[in-house]
């Protein structure tokens, strides 16, 4: 019981998003009618301003730590358990249920988790994240060499379990997988890149 009550939790904190509240509740403005039409970091960052965006980062990345902090220091949790948390929550931000299963793509709330989880090799991924933004300008492009990092990172130096790996794994892959039509655009070379306008 302890297991399927921190399961839910963690996928309701994951609900909640940044990105909806702010843009429903203070700006009036249903962020998934608008740019990419994502209830994700980037997306508010082009629609709702810098300012708003950030605080969006801000409050996605908190539900990570929240998630991985209540499930190990509260709940006690081993690492297996601890990642089967940040899944549930990371769902929860994709695909929460009083917005019609339509949020975000995790990668904040990915960092978030996996800085508190193992924060030395999350900070490697990090620094990769950032390399990437600054080279490519390409911020989906970026966040999915960010997800394959924490997957080559985490399981051939964090030691870990087949099962952690496996996790680690979907969580990942999960994410890349909510990029699938940023990677036909950066296919196609047509991506936006930062400070330019969003292509129609």
């Amino acid at each position: 019981m302890k297991f399927l009550f921190c399961l839910l939790l963690s996928y309701l904190i994951g609900t909640i998003s940044g990105s909806y509240i702010i843009g429903s509740k203070v700006l009036n403005i249903d962020i998934r009618n608008y740019g990419s039409k994502n209830a994700g970091t980037t997306n508010a960052m082009r629609v709702l301003g810098k300012k708003w965006g950030v605080i969006t980062f801000i409050i996605d990345f908190l539900k990570g730590i929240l998630v991985v902090v209540i499930s190990k220091y509260i709940f006690l949790f081993s690492n297996q358990y601890i990642l089967f948390m940040i899944l549930a929550c990371i769902v929860g931000h994709d695909y929460p249920f009083y917005m019609k299963f339509k949020g975000g793509k995790g990668v904040a709330t990915t960092l978030g988790a996996f800085a508190v989880f193992n924060f030395k090799l999350a900070f490697i991924c990090w620094l990769i994240w950032m390399f990437l933004i600054l080279t490519t300008k390409m911020v989906s492009l970026a966040s999915i060499g960010f997800l394959l990092s924490i997957i080559v990172l985490f399981t051939l130096l964090g030691d870990y379990d087949v099962y952690c790996d496996i996790t680690i794994f979907v969580i990942c892959g999960l994410g890349i997988y909510r990029h699938k039509s940023n990677i036909k655009r950066i296919l196609s070379k047509t991506e936006n890149k930062i400070g330019n306008r969003r292509k129609k």
